[in-house]
């Protein structure tokens, strides 16, 4: 089977959690005997492409332009595609149904973010942030709905993100084809990890972005424990977006020991620092969550998104604090930082432990997955299937 991944950015694995996803589970399809290729909108990123996999789009200033749609059907038949999956579900409008319907070819959405993820990036009770909440919905309504209507499926990443994303669908039913398949892990499952190189590091990855990710939160936390912990440090691993916003912030609120690292490979990070701190206002899954697990980083994160609790079990392998509680979550560090036989217990729940997450979220369990919807939408094909679906 021949399969593409539509995204809106290059599908490089060092540069975010949907482009690791991907990629790993593109690696692992294709162990299986199957073919994958990326297909994505703007060139950002070009150099870190994926030589066997990675194709552009010709027009990146126009998603939806002729010159791209012309493209796209050449491609599905010069590639001989037989599924495609749009990982930009949550943030366009598919433009080419019209040449996937006239290849009969079946169109997969995948939403990578909590469908009412706007509910937390704009949390005011103002005025202005019910106006920002109420617009958002609409908005997202019209795109969900416009790629539910032509597509076989749309995958989210937990049964717990389902009720939000039906909210957006109160006169219709979609259960259906409504799939939940979380991302695959990144490790092996079994990984080994080495506590005795386990360093007194707080680490974060994933982008700098401060209406997203937050990493500003976690500069004002270690602020109140830096002078506490003197032999502990921060690191800073992921790049783009307010980069440079957030290492001036780090200078004007004075914090010591903090390192700045821009996009790289997590996984030396992950090994040698002890504990993982993720801020977000929101996230889809928090793969980075499951990565920090895998190699014995002990957690924290917010209670800001539902899949958080698909992946921590409170005070069995990290700790879950009250959502944007900066007191209660330097509290949490702070005990943390202080118990070291808490933190290798926790640490090791998953690293050398019963893997539970690991193998939960292991490449063969989701592979399986995506491997048993791709033959579901095999029916897909055919012209009473296909006016089912359009009823």
């Amino acid at each position: 089977m021949n399969i593409l991944f539509l995204h809106s950015l290059t599908i490089a694995p060092e540069k975010g959690g949907i482009e690791r996803a991907t990629a790993t589970l593109s690696a692992e399809l294709e162990n299986r005997g199957n073919a994958c290729f990326y297909l994505s909108a703007k060139p950002v990123w070009k150099a870190f492409a994926d030589s066997q996999r990675q194709y552009f789009l010709p027009n990146a200033g126009m998603f939806a332009s002729a010159e791209n749609k012309n493209f796209f059907e050449n491609f599905l038949q010069e590639k001989k595609i037989d599924r495609v999956v749009f990982l930009w579900a949550d943030g366009k409008r598919f433009p080419f149904f019209r040449e996937t319907k006239k290849l009969r070819v079946p169109v997969i959405s995948a939403i990578h973010t909590d469908p009412c993820f706007y509910e937390n990036r704009f949390r005011g009770n103002d005025f202005r942030s019910l106006v920002k909440r109420f617009l958002r919905f609409r908005r997202q309504a019209k795109i969900y709905r416009w790629n539910a209507r032509d597509s076989f499926a749309t995958v989210l990443l937990s049964p717990r993100l389902e009720a939000g994303f039906a909210k957006h669908f109160p006169r219709r039913k979609i259960d259906g084809r409504v799939f939940a398949i979380p991302n695959p892990s990144t490790y092996e499952e079994n990984i080994a990890v080495d506590f005795s190189l386990k360093k007194k590091e707080l680490l974060f990855v994933g982008r700098m972005e401060k209406a997203v990710k937050q990493p500003q939160i976690l500069l004002k936390v270690w602020k109140k424990l830096q002078r506490r912990f003197p032999d502990w440090s921060l690191t800073f691993v992921g790049g783009a977006h307010d980069f440079d916003e957030i290492k001036m912030l780090a200078e004007t609120l004075g914090v010591e020991r903090v390192s700045f690292e821009g996009f790289q490979k997590p996984e030396a990070y992950y090994r040698r620092a002890s504990i993982f701190c993720l801020t977000s206002a929101f996230e889809g899954f928090g793969m980075v969550l499951i990565e920090a697990l895998a190699l014995g980083c002990v957690p924290v994160a917010f209670d800001s998104f539902p899949t958080v609790r698909d992946i921590i079990d409170e005070g069995e392998n990290g700790m879950i604090v009250p959502a944007f509680d900066v007191e209660k979550y330097a509290n949490t560090l702070a005990l943390l930082m202080s118990d070291s036989v808490l933190r290798e217990r926790l640490g090791r729940q998953e690293a050398g432990g019963g893997h539970s997450v690991s193998a939960r979220f292991s490449k063969n369990e989701i592979g399986n997955r995506w491997e048993d919807l791709f033959r579901q939408a095999d029916w897909c094909r055919s012209d009473s299937a296909r006016e089912q679906i359009h009823d």
